[in-house]
């Protein structure tokens, strides 16, 4: 009786399976053309826009200051945090451009611009395999912070007597921006037709690293059969026979 074949080991940690391309990935904030322009793109299937809408301030002789943001994050650092992998993007500059009354070049000039710098997403993935062996994610949490870089003169004044402090108006703006973009980030991964998307780019690349791994080339018609899998903090952990 011929005996049976061992299963084979690999270990794949997380971040290399949800991320692919990390120097690919970003997220953009946005929202001078509209409010869906603010866009991220973390890995696998994983891409779409965050409704970022413009923010406005009412200025005491009645008319309106209108403020947008723009900012495009760094690649993401990725570590291991316990059970969790944690992506951190990193926006070397948020501009917050202001315009009074209406988007003229009038109204450009009457707002001082001002920056937040080094302003961060976090993204918590909890990494879990599904029914069939396969890596994928439980839940995501979502942290933005970011914090006003003062100019040395935050207060301007129109017709006189009538003050618009245009870093309180920033920092009004970033609180708003926390719950747009902490629950549009969450709800979109976690959203089913993403996770669709996710599990489909993820069984080629979890396919072809098992099956180089086995000695097989990938571009052949090879399958493979998990016997067991699950995870470790974050990496995922699994044994497994080729079938040529």
């Amino acid at each position: 009786m011929p005996a049976q074949p061992q299963p084979l080991n690999r270990v794949l940690p997380f971040a290399a399976i949800v991320g692919g391309d990390f120097t690919k990935s970003f997220v953009q904030l946005g929202n001078l053309r509209g409010p869906l322009d603010s866009q991220f793109v973390i890995g696998r299937g994983l891409a779409g826009h965050i409704n970022l809408e413009r923010h406005m301030a009412e200025v005491a002789n009645g008319n309106k200051v209108l403020v947008h943001v723009s900012g495009l994050s760094n690649p993401p650092t990725a570590t291991s945090e316990g059970s969790e992998l944690r992506l951190q993007y990193t926006f070397p500059s948020l501009q917050f451009k202001g315009f009074y009354k209406d988007y003229s070049s009038e109204g450009d000039s009457a707002i001082p611009d001002v920056v937040s710098e080094k302003a961060t997403i976090d993204l918590y993935f909890k990494p879990i395999t599904d029914p069939r062996g396969l890596p994928t994610y439980q839940s995501v949490r979502v942290v933005f912070k970011a914090e006003l870089k003062e100019p040395e003169k935050c207060r301007v004044w129109f017709d006189v007597i009538f003050p618009v402090n245009v870093c309180s108006v920033a920092k009004d703006y970033i609180k708003q921006m926390e719950p747009a973009i902490e629950n549009g980030l969450r709800d979109t991964i976690q959203h089913p037709q993403a996770r669709v998307q996710f599990e489909q780019a993820v069984w080629p690349f979890v396919r072809g690293e098992l099956l180089t791994h086995a000695g097989i080339n990938p571009a052949s018609p090879a399958q493979l059969q998990i016997v067991h899998a699950e995870v470790r903090g974050t990496d995922y952990t699994v044994s497994y026979l080729p079938r040529p």
